[in-house]
């Protein structure tokens, strides 16, 4: 027997215990024995001597007594004493890209498992099992840790309930504990999983377009907070990082607007409507470190041009309640010059979809397929500005019978001035939120 076979044999009784030396005895070594005991009875010349006789029988009896009390053990050993292996398992639904988990506790296994793509947002849920050797109690927990991207670690702990046979979780963001937790999955049909209009409308074949790049775009290399919120292309962790290092930075921070971007305060009330709530939560909370009616109604009254400019873009920006109680602290003649473009803010007012790729700006555009002006307005104006290798025919094609579209860039420039372009057409803008608030 070579080496390799005797290695087999030992795996094998080492997994199999009794139950391999039971079957060893009874199908191998008793017919062994009993092969040689026939053999030394059927001798003819010489016959077998009685001693002979007496040693090959004493022989295959104690084998095959000796198996048949090797299957009793085993049984007895099956019932009491077998090596039983314990399962709990779940899963955790609806998983951003930059979310991530990681098992904390030995007997937990995590695999990922991919979503079809409906609005271009890649999602996953991430199945668990739990295994080991002895029962699980009720109230037992197994840890695992969340983290977005390059963000601080959360460690969950999934509780066993032996009256939930296959759990499913979701991560939330709690706004009263300011952290994410794990709570259980209570929703049944798409409208409660929390899946914002594109789910319909990828139902209602709407598709998702990508918008042309500028010829100069280029990714920041992000240092400062400030900048790394400013920068499209920076992932959910680094943002949510960024908010954090703010709110331990004096509030003058916010103010200083001398880099040349948009105003900082103007980035965070666009944060404010982020896909990711805890990003929007924090970006919240950090404008709260700054009077905003006060300081925008002293940018308005100021009589220096950038200080106007600065105010305006930043009341553009505020919800319309808010910003309207601005104006009325103002003298009616500057009120009455700015109230108009207030009524319009909502064409400034981005919501910010985190991708693999960075933040993106979904548009929804709408028009009357009878206006024949605004679908010729439109085709031509999706073919120059949308990433495609359409001819101008073959995007009129696309265009017959539709009434909208989704489009997208990474740029807030671009999707604004989209939506300017759209609205010139005769068409309707709105900006949307894809993919799942959470």
């Amino acid at each position: 027997m070579n080496p390799d076979s005797l290695s087999k044999l030992s795996d094998l009784g080492l997994q199999y215990g009794p139950f391999f030396f039971a079957v060893l005895f009874v199908l191998a070594v008793t017919r062994w024995s009993y092969r040689v005991f026939k053999e030394t009875h059927a001798k003819a010349n010489p016959p077998a001597t009685k001693q002979e006789l007496n040693t090959a029988r004493l022989v295959f009896l104690g084998t095959f007594f000796f198996g048949l009390a090797l299957v009793g053990v085993s049984v007895v050993w099956w019932l009491g004493f077998r090596p039983k292996i314990y399962v709990f398992q779940g899963e955790i639904l609806d998983l951003h890209d930059y979310e991530i988990l990681a098992s904390a506790s030995d007997q937990l296994y995590l695999r990922t498992q991919p979503k079809e793509k409906i609005d271009d947002i890649p999602l996953h849920n991430e199945l668990f099992v739990v295994v080991q050797g002895s029962p699980i109690t009720k109230g037992q927990h197994f840890d695992v840790e969340f983290s977005k991207n390059n963000s601080p670690r959360n460690t969950f702990h999934i509780a066993y309930d032996p009256a939930q046979s296959y759990p499913r979780f979701r991560v939330n963001w709690d706004d009263n504990l300011h952290t994410n937790v794990l709570q259980p999955d209570t929703s049944t049909t798409a409208e409660s999983s929390g899946f914002v209009w594109t789910t319909h409308a990828a139902q209602a074949n709407i598709s998702v377009y990508q918008g042309r790049p500028p010829k100069s775009q280029s990714v920041q290399q992000s240092r400062s907070p400030v900048a790394v919120l400013q920068d499209s292309r920076s992932d959910v962790g680094s943002k949510i990082v960024a908010l954090d290092q703010l709110m331990q930075m004096p509030a003058s921070v916010l103010t200083d607007n001398t880099a040349g971007q948009e105003p900082v305060l103007a980035t965070l009330l666009d944060l404010t409507r982020y896909s990711d709530k805890e990003v929007s939560y924090k970006a919240e909370a950090v404008i709260r470190k700054v009077n905003l009616d006060e300081y925008v109604f002293q940018k308005l009254n100021s009589p220096q041009k950038k200080d106007k400019t600065e105010g305006q873009q930043i009341l553009l920006k505020m919800d319309k309640g808010d910003s309207e109680r601005i104006l009325q602290k103002l003298s009616p003649a500057k009120a009455s010059l700015l109230r108009e473009a207030v009524s319009q803010s909502s064409a400034f007012q981005v919501i910010p979809t985190p991708s693999p790729q960075g933040d993106r700006y979904y548009l929804k555009a709408s028009w009357d397929p009878n206006d024949a002006t605004a679908v010729d307005c439109l085709t031509k104006l999706f073919n120059a500005e949308l990433e495609n290798n359409r001819t101008i025919e073959q995007e009129r094609a696309l265009m017959q019978k539709r009434s909208q579209r989704l489009v997208y860039w990474y740029d807030k420039d671009w999707t604004i001035g989209m939506a300017a372009k759209i609205r010139s057409c005769g068409g309707n803008a709105v900006f949307v939120q894809a993919g799942i608030t959470k």
